[in-house]
C-alpha cells in the first residue's frame, strides 16, 4: 500500500466516531397473545412461568381486556385493548406471581434499560402489588418472587405512596397511588447503581427520576410480577422491553470533509495507477 492509500485510509478512520446506541433486544406486550396469558409472546424473553397460592380464596393471571375489566385504564395495548391481569382475593392470604427470564438479554452494563407498564386499583391492608428485577430466575415455589432481588417497585396496601426496595433499604417515593397507571424505565448506571424514571401512563408525562444503589450482586436476569392479596381489585402489567448499549461507528458532521478528502485521494491514486 503506497502513502496515498495509507493517508486516505487514515482519514476515513478519523472521520468516524464510535458512539453508544440503545438497541431494543427484547420486547413484548399483551397484544401478542390470543385469548390467554401464557407461553412466550414477543421476542427476546424466556417463557412465562406462573405460581399461584389459593389460601382460602383465589389467585391467578389472565389476559385482561378493557371491555370486560372496567378498571383497566391506560396501559392496555392497541389495537387489542389487552393487558396482563392478575387477581388475589378472598379469605386468607392469596398470591399470584409471574416470572420472565431475559434469555440472553440480561442487564449487564451501563445504559442497559428495562421498561414495564404497571396499573392497579385499591389494595387490601397488608397486600402488595409490584415487580422485582432479579439476578438469576428462581421460580420453584410461591414467595420466590424476590429471590436474588436487586430492585423492587410496588405499592403496599395501607400506605399512601409507591415504594422502592433497593440497596439503601425501603424508600418512600412520595408518589401517590394512581389508577391511571405508570410507565417505568429502569436503567443501569453501573454494576450496582441505577436510574429510575417514572411517567404517568395517561399521557406519558414525567413524574419523577431518581438514582439509587442496587441490593445484592450480579447481572439482572429476570423480572417477577406479583399480586400479594391485593383483594380489592386487580393488578395489571404490560409492555416489557429491554434496550442495551451497542457501539456503532457514526460520522460526525465535522468529519464529512475528511471523508471527501479520503475518497478524492483514493480516486486520484487509482487514476495514476491506470495511466
Amino acid at each position: 500500500m503506497n502513502m496515498k492509500h495509507i493517508l486516505a485510509v487514515s482519514l476515513l478512520v478519523l472521520a468516524f466516531n464510535s458512539q453508544a446506541s440503545l438497541i431494543t433486544v427484547a420486547t413484548d406486550n399483551a397484544n401478542n397473545y390470543g385469548d390467554q396469558w401464557s407461553g412466550n409472546g414477543g421476542t427476546g424473553f424466556d417463557d412465562w412461568h406462573f405460581i399461584s397460592d389459593n389460601a382460602s380464596g383465589s389467585a391467578g393471571g389472565f389476559l385482561a381486556n378493557k371491555s370486560t375489566q372496567l378498571d383497566l385504564n391506560h396501559i392496555a395495548s392497541n389495537p387489542s385493548d389487552n393487558a396482563w391481569g392478575s387477581y388475589a382475593n378472598g379469605d386468607g392470604f392469596n398470591q399470584f406471581e409471574a416470572y420472565r427470564g431475559f434469555a440472553g438479554n440480561s442487564l449487564t452494563q451501563s445504559g442497559d434499560t428495562f421498561n414495564v407498564s404497571f396499573e392497579h386499583g385499591g389494595i387490601n391492608q397488608g397486600g402488595a402489588v409490584g415487580f422485582v428485577l432479579r439476578n438469576q430466575n428462581i421460580h420453584n415455589s410461591i414467595g420466590d418472587y424476590n429471590q436474588q432481588s436487586r430492585f423492587e417497585f410496588g405499592f403496599i396496601g395501607g400506605g399512601q405512596h409507591y415504594s422502592i426496595f433497593d440497596g439503601q433499604g425501603v424508600i418512600d417515593t412520595g408518589i401517590s397511588y394512581t389508577d391511571a397507571g405508570l410507565n417505568i424505565t429502569f436503567s443501569l448506571l453501573s454494576a450496582d447503581l441505577y436510574q429510575l424514571d417514572i411517567f404517568n401512563a395517561f399521557d406519558n408525562s414525567f413524574i419523577q427520576s431518581r438514582n439509587g444503589s442496587l441490593m445484592g450482586s450480579g447481572n439482572i436476569d429476570s423480572v417477577s410480577l406479583y399480586n400479594r392479596d391485593a383483594d380489592i381489585s386487580n393488578a395489571y402489567f404490560n409492555s416489557l422491553s429491554i434496550q442495551t448499549n451497542q457501539s456503532v461507528s457514526v460520522p460526525e458532521p465535522s468529519s464529512y470533509l475528511l471523508i471527501i478528502m479520503a475518497l478524492a485521494l483514493l480516486s486520484f491514486s487509482k487514476r495514476n495507477k491506470h495511466s
